[in-house]
This record gives structure tokens, sequence and C-alpha cells, in this order.
């Protein structure tokens, strides 16, 4: 992250682009998928019927990561078909394939593989917003005159952040690419997400009223307990 911040002309600039969106909410989740993992190693918790009961605050933890992963990995997929299909130019280097297919793999490696994290539909909506909210900040910039650096120094010929959203210059184009995202490409991306999700046996359950943690060995039906959602 640093270092793609540090390699662009404008490092201030850095932040108005969709991928390092995505890419700030990844970082988040897997700082929080750390310490997590960091906890469950180091806390000994009670152990009912094999399982170790999460205590005190934990659980909110594990929601929030959780949230944070239903956000990245369907918004991390979304910004590379997007890159690799409207953005890229022919030209290779190690910061866009990093965040445009290495990152994505490792995030879902980290989150389906090694976390299990289960989505769940209503989780959608929070996807859902946050693209939502990047659109809404791409329409404020293209019409409140914050300009693009790029544009000044003579880089683009116009202050669009994307060439494919550009508003004032072709809003027609760009409404029909924003209506597609959020009403097709989104649900189908999630969808798609939430069936890999499936596929794993989960490591985190409710049992009794109270969250417990296990090895992920069992399936839904094995445990004989409801999951823990969101």
């Amino acid at each position: 992250m640093v270092s793609s911040i540090m390699s662009r002309d404008y490092p201030s600039f850095w932040i108005a682009y969709l991928t390092h969106w995505g890419f700030t909410v990844t970082v988040a989740y897997f700082i929080l998928s750390c310490l997590l993992a960091i906890y469950l190693a180091v806390v000994r918790s009670e152990t009912v019927n094999g399982m170790e009961e999460l205590e005190g605050c934990i659980g909110l933890f594990v929601k929030t990561t959780w949230a944070l992963f239903a956000i990245a990995v369907p918004a991390e997929v979304v910004i590379t078909i997007l890159f690799w299909v409207l953005e890229f130019d022919g030209t290779y280097d190690y910061i866009s394939v990093m965040v445009h297919g290495v990152g994505t793999a490792l995030l879902a490696i980290d989150g389906f593989l090694l976390g299990r994290i289960p989505l769940r539909m209503k989780q959608f909506l929070l996807f859902e917003a946050f693209c939502a909210s990047y659109l809404l900040w791409n329409v404020i910039h293209a019409y409140s005159g914050i300009g693009n650096p790029y544009e000044e120094d003579g880089t683009q010929s116009d202050d669009a952040i994307y060439a494919s959203l550009a508003w004032r210059d072709d809003s027609r184009g760009a409404a029909i690419l924003t209506v597609g995202v959020l009403a097709v490409g989104n649900p189908v991306v999630f969808l798609v997400c939430r069936g890999v999700s499936r596929l794993f046996p989960r490591r985190l359950w409710e049992g009794g009223g109270e969250n417990m943690f296990q090895d992920g060995r069992q399936n839904d039906e094995e445990a004989g307990i409801g999951m823990v959602t969101i």
C-alpha cells in the first residue's frame, strides 16, 4: 500500500481511485484478520463441548472483520475485472498486477480457505453501499471543479478520474456503466463469492446463545448448531 502511494506522481490524489478504495478496505480486513488470529491463538477461552467459547467484545471484532471481508472480496473482483477490461493499456507493472489480481487472490485464500468466512445475503447491502459511495464521489468530483492533476500536467486530456466514467463528456456512457455495475455486475459477483464461501466448513458457530470457535472439520449438519450471523 505504501509502495502504491509513493509510486504515484501525485500521492494526494491516490485515494481518488476505486482501486485504492478497495485496497484500503482490503488492508483494513487483513489487519483485523491478523489481530483476530493472534487473539484466538494466544487467549485461552473456556472450552465447551470441544469448542472454545469466545468472550467479551470479540464477537463484535469478528463481525467487523467479516463485514470488511464481505465488502472487500466482491469489490476486488469487480475492480480487477473493470481494470483489465476497461483501463488496461497494455503496460504491465508490479503494482498494477498486485492490486488487480494477486491481491484479490490472496484475499480470497485468506478469507475463504483460512478464515472460512461465510457471506450472507444481507451483507450485499454493505458491498452495494460501498460501490454507490464511490460512484457518488465520482459524480461529485466531475461537477465540483476539484480537478485532476494528471490533466494539469498533460498526462490526461480531461479531468475525469476514469475515462470510462467521464460524466461531463459522456454522461450517457457513464450512467450506463454505473447502472450495469450496480444492478447486474455487483449482484452476480456477490452471489458467486457467496457460493464459494459455502463450499468450506465453518470455524465460528453459535450454540446455546454463546459464540463458539471450532477447528472447521465439521459441516453445518455435523455440528448440530446454528452459525453466527451478521
